[in-house]
């Protein structure tokens, strides 16, 4: 059966799991630099590790969204930037959420 397998992995030109060929084309390549060009000065500007999981989620949500669109590098900067703000405002309410948390079981004990 892996015979038959590989045959049909020859065929619709893929290699094997002894080596990965990546499709990517030169909009996709383009489009991953912009993202880590967007996403880099961010990620180096913050020590907070939800705000940084935050913003690797924003980069990676406006990626796939901006691929649904007709010209996918012109998208991204807009869309990226409107996750951000999303984030960064989620990342502020949890530190918030955290503090009152601490403040209401120092009141408990």
């Amino acid at each position: 059966m892996k015979a038959t397998q590989a045959k049909a992995l020859r065929r619709l030109g893929r290699r094997q799991s002894s080596g990965i060929r990546s499709n990517r084309g030169p909009q996709d390549v383009a489009l991953m630099r912009l993202r880590g060009r967007l996403l880099r000065p961010l990620l180096a500007g913050t020590s907070n590790p939800v705000l940084q999981a935050g913003l690797r989620r924003a980069a990676s949500e406006a990626e796939s969204l901006a691929w649904l669109t007709p010209f996918p590098l012109l998208v991204l900067p807009g869309l990226f930037e409107e996750k951000v703000r999303k984030a960064r405002h989620y990342a502020i309410r949890q530190a918030e959420l955290r503090e009152s948390t601490r403040e209401w079981l120092s009141l408990t004990e």
